[in-house]
Parts: structure tokens; sequence; C-alpha cells
């Protein structure tokens, strides 16, 4: 994790990299992209569920085969003792409510109440496997006691909870292991009892601490690859989308527009005489020039639909959703007049002594898509170039 700030140091303005710049040591990110993380891992671990829920049923069932076999239930039903009985309610009641779930993940119906029916269903199976345990020894039937510290591993199994909802899980388990032993067991058998919880509380501690390293290695390989896939859609030096993500988002836009009868536009601007820019101030001040107008270009993509863009080199592109003619010719001329008002001198610009844009904008017509808007508004960038650049061409 040290050396990882130095290598984001040139990423600009993403929250991905700014949180592993600061670190999570304590398995919290910012709130935005906290619920983010939650969204991503409910998805990946979705599959895992079901799989472990299955398999619980299953080694479950399997049990209660052993506890028929084993305890000759068929011969001697119904002049079970109490204990007996006892057994097969804890057995029966734990593969009921494990059906019960196996059919919500199935179903898919159980997204609202995850982490509620998984804490739920493990507090369950702590305290069902507590009382198999104790139901046994009053039948004076051995059966080892280990089985309980499995159950430790599966309370931090990776199962949708948060480290945090781990550690208040394996706290809430403890009474459930301690008070059904000193309840129902004898003072002589209670003290192998106490032993068996202070077992079970070392486990626990264990499997926290792998568990903390798992969740801190999870949430940097979240952040890692959603900064890959920010890299992959965003321009480096501005922090704008890029041309593969304008590409994407203005088909994505159109689709949206038709549905819902409104107009998208689309502003392509190139800045004028940048390469005399470059020559005579230096690549660094081209950069930030490049800089000052992506940051100019974003504060008027406000809507979420909208989008800023570097198309590459000097060209840009501002993506409007929902605009009509006014709209977007009044829009030309304030990125315009902003772009005046801060001043980049450029000396060497026959079109005057800051540096300035020229613009082609339009709306897209009815059926129009994406490569042939795209083709028409550079058409006009282009006659505004011809027609003595610094001004906005609109179709």
């Amino acid at each position: 994790m040290h050396s990882v700030p130095e290598a984001l140091r040139a990423i600009p303005d993403n929250r991905y990299a700014e949180q592993l710049r600061r670190g999570f040591r304590f398995l919290r990110f910012s709130q935005l992209l906290e619920q983010e993380y939650h969204q991503y891992i409910s998805k990946v671990q979705a599959r895992y569920q079901k799989i472990a829920v299955l398999l619980g049923l299953g080694i479950w069932m399997i049990f209660t085969l052993v506890d028929v076999l084993r305890l000759d239930l068929w011969q001697r039903f119904p002049d079970y003792p109490a204990a007996l009985w006892g057994l097969l309610l804890v057995r029966g009641s734990i593969i009921v409510m494990l059906g019960l779930l196996t059919l919500l993940l199935l179903t898919g119906s159980r997204k609202q109440h995850g982490p509620r029916v998984v804490t739920v269903t493990l507090l369950s199976l702590v305290l069902g496997t507590t009382l198999t345990i104790i139901f046994y020894q009053n039948l004076s039937v051995p059966i080892s006691n280990s089985v309980l510290l499995l159950m430790a591993l599966t309370l931090f199994f990776p199962l949708g909870l948060s480290f945090r909802g781990n550690l208040l899980l394996a706290a809430a388990s403890l009474p459930l292991v301690v008070m059904p032993g000193l309840l129902l067991l004898s003072e002589t058998q209670q003290v192998d009892h106490l032993r068996l919880c202070f077992i079970f509380s070392l486990a626990l501690l264990i499997c926290a601490m792998g568990a903390y390293v798992r969740d801190h290695t999870q949430r940097e390989q979240f952040l890692l690859l959603q900064l890959l896939e920010w890299q992959a859609n965003h321009d480096p030096l501005t922090a704008l989308h890029n041309r593969r993500s304008f590409t994407q988002h203005l088909d994505l836009v159109l689709r949206q527009g038709n549905r819902e009868s409104a107009k998208v536009a689309l502003l392509m601007l190139d800045i004028d005489h940048f390469k005399r820019f470059n020559d005579h101030y230096g690549h660094q001040a081209g950069d930030d020039a490049l800089l000052q107008v992506g940051r100019l270009l974003q504060s008027f993509a406000r809507r979420p639909m909208d989008m800023a863009v570097r198309l590459g080199g000097e060209e840009f592109a501002l993506l409007l959703y929902d605009c009509n003619t006014e709209q977007l010719q009044a829009l030309g001329e304030a990125l315009r007049n902003e772009l005046a008002t801060l001043n980049i001198a450029h000396t060497t610009s026959p079109t005057a002594n800051h540096l300035t844009v020229s613009m082609g904008a339009r709306l897209a017509m009815d059926g129009e898509n994406s490569e042939e808007l795209y083709r028409r508004a550079d058409s006009l960038l282009y006659q505004a170039k011809q027609a003595g650049r610094n001004r906005l061409v609109l179709g």
C-alpha cells in the first residue's frame, strides 16, 4: 500500500485514486464510494451465497440422516426421550429455514433484506449447532464438539456482510453458545462446555483477523478495478470522458431521447491555432491550457445524461440531453465568452491575443444515428474554422 500513492499522483480528480491515496485502515470508504462498494460486492458474492446455502442445507440433511441411522429413530418411534425430541425439532427447524432461504436466493427476492437474512440464518445455525451438541450429551451419545468450531469459520464466510457486520455477528453468537450450556447441562458437563466456549472464542478471534485481511484486500482490488475502468473511459490529462466512452454514451443517449421525445445536442469544439500555442509557450503550458478548457467544458455538463469529452489533441465535445436550439446557441456563446474571461494569453494567434475556440453544434434529427450526428456536427465545426474561427456555427 505504501507504493500506491506514488503511482497514482498523475491521475486527476478521481475518487478511486483518492481513496487509495488516503487508505482505509478501518475498512471504510467515503459514503458514496462505500455504497458503490456494497453494490459491487453483493453482485460478486450472489453466486457464492447460493452455493453456501445449498451446501449448508445438504450438510444439515446428511447430519439428519446420520441421526436417523445412529439413534435408531425408526425402531424407537414414537418412544423418544425429551432430549431426542428436542434434537429432532432443532434439525427440522434448521432444514426448513435453510430451505426457505434457498428459495429466496434462487428467486432473487432477497435483495432488500440480504444482510438481515444472512445474519438471522447464521445465528440460527450457531444456536442449532450448540443445542445439537447439548442434546447429544444429554442422550449420552458421543459427538465431536469440533463441529461448533466450523461455525466460527462460517460466521466470517464472505456472504455479503461487512467486516463490522461479521464482528457484530460473532459477538452475538457467543451468548448463543454459552447460555444454552449453562441452562441445559449438568454442573459436570458445564465445565467441558465452558472450555469449548473458550476455544470457540479463540477461533472467532483468529477468523476475524483473517477476515480483516480478506476484506482489506477485496476493497483494494475493487478500487484498482474501478480505477482501471475509469482510466479506460477517461482522458488522463483533463479527466474528461474519452472518445471510447463518448461513442458508447452517445448511442445510449440517442435511444433514450427517442423513447422520451427529448432532443439531444452535440457541440464540437477545437482550440484555435493550438500548435502555435504549444510551439511558442511549450507543452507544459499547452497541457495547462487543455486542463482549463476541460474544466470549463465540464462545468457545462451539469445533468446526469450530459457529457464533456476530450476527443483527442485540442478537440473536445459537449453532449447535452433535452436541449433546444435557443439553449444550445446560448450555451455555446456562454462557453466562448467564459473562455475569453479566462484570458489565456495566445500572442501568436492570428485570431485573437487570447486562447479561442471554434465550435460546431446541432440537434439530433429524429431517427439520426450517432455516426450521422457526429459527422454533421464535425462539418459545422469545419465551417466555423473556415469562417474565421472563434465562433459558433449552429446547424
